[in-house]
């Protein structure tokens, strides 16, 4: 009884040591993610047993690294994996339409992100990613909607702020795109194609002014890139 009782213990140890490994070792995946470094995130889950893989983080964090290195062969691959383990987790619909997107099948893009949408209102990412997939096929205002949207929800996101000022760029409402060049730049300081975009309004409505001044701020902030343009325009 006590020898049954001692093997006992050591096979509850034992899957206590596993399970707090299996926890390290997805936080280590979901921190290099995060640190924006996409091919280690991929090398670290491959690294790990297949007891460790769980749908709704490691596999995901895995197509979602494997779409941003444009290995999009590889990452449905991942997401066929994902969805066997479950054909009920929508944000395969966000990765598909990622994959979509990258292949310029907008229509498609469109068509699964708001699939995600439909089940979860409040998805920035794919209320974002589903205004440029909008934008792309020239609808402008579907765009500019669904990126209020995102403003809303978050209020610190500068490249929906930046995105929404191109589109009403693009559709010559010249006062609504400054304000939100001007916001995304507010937001983050090193914005460089906000800084880029704002001078170029300016100097397009004659205003050589202010756009010699955002293009200043800009070198002042060290963004380097816009010291051709302050040499050639703003003499």
């Amino acid at each position: 009884m006590v020898l049954k009782l001692k093997y006992f213990f050591m096979g509850i140890c034992l899957l206590i040591c596993i399970g707090i490994a299996a926890q390290n070792n997805s936080r280590k995946i979901k921190e290099t993610f995060s640190a924006k470094n996409y091919q280690l995130t991929i090398d670290e889950v491959n690294a790990v047993s297949a007891s460790e893989i769980h749908f709704d983080s490691i596999l995901y964090l895995k197509a979602y690294s494997q779409i941003k290195l444009d290995l999009l062969k590889e990452a449905s691959s991942t997401l066929l994996t994902l969805q066997k383990i479950n054909p009920t987790y929508y944000e395969a619909y966000f990765l598909k339409g990622l994959i979509s997107a990258k292949k310029e099948k907008y229509p498609d893009a469109i068509s699964n992100f708001n699939k995600v949408i439909e089940i979860n209102p409040d998805h920035e990412k794919a209320l974002y990613n589903l205004a440029l997939a909008k934008g792309l096929i020239e609808d402008y205002a579907g765009a500019i909607k669904n990126l209020d949207k995102c403003v809303l929800l978050n209020p610190g996101y500068s490249m929906a702020f930046y995105n929404r000022g191109y589109w009403r760029e693009v559709t010559e409402d010249y006062e609504n795109a400054i304000k939100d060049y001007t916001k995304a730049i507010g937001i983050d300081s090193h914005y460089t194609e906000a800084y880029i975009a704002l001078a170029y309004i300016y100097s397009k409505n004659g205003d050589k002014a202010n756009a010699c001044e955002t293009l200043h701020k800009a070198q002042t902030e060290g963004i380097e890139t816009v010291n051709d343009l302050l040499q050639n325009f703003c003499k």
